[in-house]
């Protein structure tokens, strides 16, 4: 092989070399070991290294698992709270309804009280005796099916003595001639209803007498005795067809006088004003079925008074949400209500966000999973690409050694590999963005259908999720362009440094007003470089000067040019800024290195990894030198046969 062929193959091997994630200048090492050329002998160990590194970056390992668990743990945490939070806020609803219940009928027989002893008054403003066509009067006026809906009647119970009870039937059949007082009994006194209306529904009830039977003969003597309103044990009322529950409901009256003592109002009882109650019309009137999203049903003892708890009905819930007993003690009796849930209220309350969060978690971590798998894909694909591209290597290898002619068809074939290999990146990293997307436009679906919903650590957990998206979304383009610095083609022309220093204080002036910063710029040289990447490199290093300033001290950078002896050029840029410990300077110079937590210093930390590359693709060295407290010095050093080299790689292509 000539020395011709040997200097453009050796040119191309430095400018392959050169480009971030490019395997076909590692393969050109590999390639001039096996040429015994004076090229990096032990190249080819160190490019089995590098595809021993591909080669488990393109497998799942223990972080990307545990990512995904934690996810998945995140994800489960938020359902399970805020399932409980639906369950406590349906509880606290429940509780409510309940008691609003009980309420609700404790508040109705305080009105029907109000009005029997509406009329204890009556009876008393005609000095303690009402005759029948009075209590008419009285009972029409009191419209009770307005104002007492549910109840079935009022009507007066008098105590009538054995000795007395010819004259009573005497003075009631003058207008009544077919009252009598029944049923027969064995008791020493009598308590016939003398009046009830409206007597159309309730004409059965006249003349019944309350000692006929025990648990309305047993209530009776307690209002007596006790001179309180009082309500008896469940009985069928004789004027109710349907034989259903029903109660009755005394308020006792005497003759004038203190009646403080039992024996005053044993001595001096003249009767009681009474209502009649069919259980269900009460339930009916206290509390109205359509607005309640409560079933009920109530027991005095192990008597079912009213049962809405119950197939035959048609709210009923079989598997209640909620259940409860609450007992209720009213004059005498302590009433059992059994609450439940029905249908309407699973329909009003059930929740679907939990297991929204729960499905929107899956699909997050499963878009994880495929997002981590598609990187791994993208390194095996590179990796086996890279492979392919060695094999055609070592094939045109051969044929480079016969000849010098196919050494042109296989520099060819290198370039448009090359090209493809450039293409690729772009595309993967292009692909990346996807998955990315997705997460992010999925949490924000959950956000807009869950909002009012969501609790404090829900909408937590999804502005996680969302900032976590957005951050490796940031990585990606900033790893786009970290492949760009390295495989862009460079337009080399002439650059003023100074020039492009000055317009880039211009650009920065509102961070420079910010922290105060004073620059100080030294005459800088015209070079031969690429002006985009120059200016981004000088962009980057000025940035970093301003952002890592010491809080406790005026930002302070010096921008100069020093010439070496060997013709070399330093551009440096130094700060007074926090410093940095040299143990990581190798570091810092790497891709996604940070010292610092993102919150305190925002980055994706491949700023100066882009740097550096630039600097290297030009034929230039990025150098630091920190002290930490004490700033930095950040140099490039642009060697003199750098040119040279350049001109060389323009005149081989």
């Amino acid at each position: 092989m000539d020395q011709s062929a040997l200097k453009k193959l050796a040119i191309l091997k430095k400018q392959f070399n050169r480009h971030l994630f490019n395997p076909v200048g590692k393969q050109l090492n590999s390639l001039l070991a096996k040429l015994n050329l004076p090229h990096g002998q032990n190249r080819d160990l160190d490019l089995e290294a590098e595809k021993a590194s591909i080669k488990k970056m393109g497998r799942l390992h223990w972080f990307h698992w545990l990512a995904i668990a934690l996810s998945l743990v995140l994800t489960i945490g938020a359902w399970q709270f805020t399932k409980q939070q639906v369950e406590e806020r349906n509880k606290n609803l429940f509780d409510r309804a309940s008691n609003q219940v009980l309420e609700l009928v404790a508040e109705r027989m305080q009105k029907y009280e109000d009005g029997l002893w509406g009329g204890v008054s009556a009876i008393r403003a005609s000095d303690d005796y009402m005759d029948y066509k009075e209590w008419r009067v009285f009972a029409k006026n009191l419209k009770l099916d307005v104002k007492y809906p549910g109840i079935n009647g009022i009507g007066i119970i008098h105590q009538v003595k054995p000795e007395h009870l010819n004259n009573y039937l005497r003075s009631q059949r003058l207008l009544r001639p077919d009252y009598k007082v029944h049923p027969p009994h064995k008791q020493n006194i009598y308590m016939p209803i003398t009046y009830i209306e409206p007597t159309n529904v309730n004409a059965k009830a006249v003349g019944l007498d309350m000692a006929h039977e025990n648990n309305r003969f047993t209530a009776a003597l307690r209002a007596r005795d006790t001179g309180t309103a009082q309500i008896t044990a469940p009985i069928v009322l004789v004027q109710d067809n349907a034989k259903t529950p029903g109660f009755l409901f005394y308020v006792p009256y005497y003759a004038r006088g203190e009646n403080k003592t039992l024996e005053d109002r044993q001595k001096n009882f003249l009767g009681m004003v009474y209502a009649p109650f069919v259980f269900h019309k009460l339930m009916q009137g206290a509390l109205n079925k359509e607005k309640r999203e409560v079933s009920i049903r109530v027991l005095d003892k192990t008597n079912v008074l009213y049962n809405e708890n119950k197939s035959s009905e048609k709210d009923y819930d079989p598997n209640p949400m909620f259940a409860k007993t609450l007992n209720l003690d009213l004059y005498g009796r302590s009433w059992s209500f059994d609450i439940q849930t029905t249908n309407s209220f699973r329909t009003a309350h059930s929740s679907s966000q939990p297991m929204m969060i729960l499905m929107g978690g899956i699909l997050i971590d499963t878009l994880l999973f495929a997002l981590f798998t598609m990187l791994s894909g993208a390194n095996r694909r590179a990796l086996n690409f890279a492979n392919r591209i060695s094999d055609d290597l070592n094939t045109k290898a051969e044929e480079l050694k016969q000849s010098e002619a196919q050494l042109a068809d296989m520099v060819e074939d290198l370039k448009r590999a090359n090209n493809d290999l450039k293409r690729f990146a772009y595309v993967a990293s292009h692909d990346l963005q996807e998955p990315l997307r997705k997460l992010h436009q999925f949490s924000g679906f959950l956000v807009q259908d869950c909002s009012g919903e969501l609790s404090k650590d829900a909408s937590y957990f999804l502005d996680v999720i969302r900032s976590s998206s957005n951050r490796m979304s940031a990585l990606i383009r900033d790893l786009l362009t970290y492949s760009k610095s390295a495989n862009r083609d460079f337009n080399l022309v002439e650059v003023d440094l100074t020039e492009i220093t000055n317009s880039l204080i211009s650009e920065l002036e509102t961070r420079i007003e910010e922290t105060n910063a004073k620059i100080k710029i030294s005459n800088l040289p015209s070079i031969l470089a690429d002006r985009n990447a120059t200016e981004h490199v000088m962009r980057n290093l000025i940035s970093n000067a301003i952002k890592y300033h010491a809080a406790d001290r005026t930002p302070e950078i010096e921008i100069t040019e020093t010439i070496r002896p060997d013709n070399s050029k330093i551009i440096s840029v130094k700060d007074n800024g926090i410093g940095i410990d040299m143990k990581f300077k190798d570091r810092i110079l790497e891709p996604f290195q940070r010292l610092h937590n993102k919150m305190e210093y925002p980055g994706t930390g491949i700023g100066l990894a882009v740097c550096k590359t630039i600097c290297e693709r030009h034929g230039w060295t990025l150098k630091v030198e920190s002290e930490p407290g004490k700033g930095s010095t950040f140099s490039i050093i642009i060697p003199s046969q750098a040119i040279n080299i350049t001109e060389e790689l323009k005149h081989a292509s």
